[in-house]
């Protein structure tokens, strides 16, 4: 009997990039955004990047648009035995230099990564934090500063 991938299977092994023909922001409503505090408080040089990055990234609609998948499972730095553990999801867009050529934007760079935080400490009761759009190199720059990295999916 021949093993034939299912479309779930696929998706949720092998699907890590799309293009975007005609790009259309997710707008984030106040209960899709994570609280402003606790974000700050979690990664606080990302967090200062939120509102530009989402201000940035609303500049890029109706054009093309690539986006890598991926997670990373984290834990904050430091060995007590409670630390609370997180799944952070990550939607990084980005264009190549002939892309932002097309779109009027040579030299340029798209560099917003929309993200979804989850607590997932107790995996019995995961929670959804919410999410913000910030700015990519500070948030890859803080994430091996802040936490303790356990798992990573891209």
């Amino acid at each position: 009997m021949k093993n034939i991938p299912t479309f779930d299977s696929f998706v949720n092994e092998s699907l890590n990039e799309t293009t975007i023909n005609v790009f259309r922001m997710h707008e984030l409503g106040p209960k899709d955004r994570i609280n402003a505090k606790l974000f700050a408080k979690m990664m606080p040089r990302t967090a200062k990047t939120c509102d530009e990055a989402e201000e940035w990234m609303s500049t890029w609609e109706g054009g093309t648009m690539f986006v890598h998948y991926q997670y990373h499972i984290v834990k904050p730095h430091g060995n007590k035995p409670d630390r609370p553990k997180y799944r952070i999801h990550q939607s990084q867009y980005w264009l190549n230099d002939t892309q932002l050529k097309w779109q009027g934007k040579p030299g340029e760079k798209v560099n917003v990564t929309e993200i979804t935080v989850y607590d997932i400490t107790d995996p019995n009761a995961e929670k959804k934090l919410g999410g913000a759009y910030v700015f990519t190199d500070a948030f890859l720059d803080e994430l091996n500063r802040v936490w303790e990295v356990i798992n990573r999916q891209s």
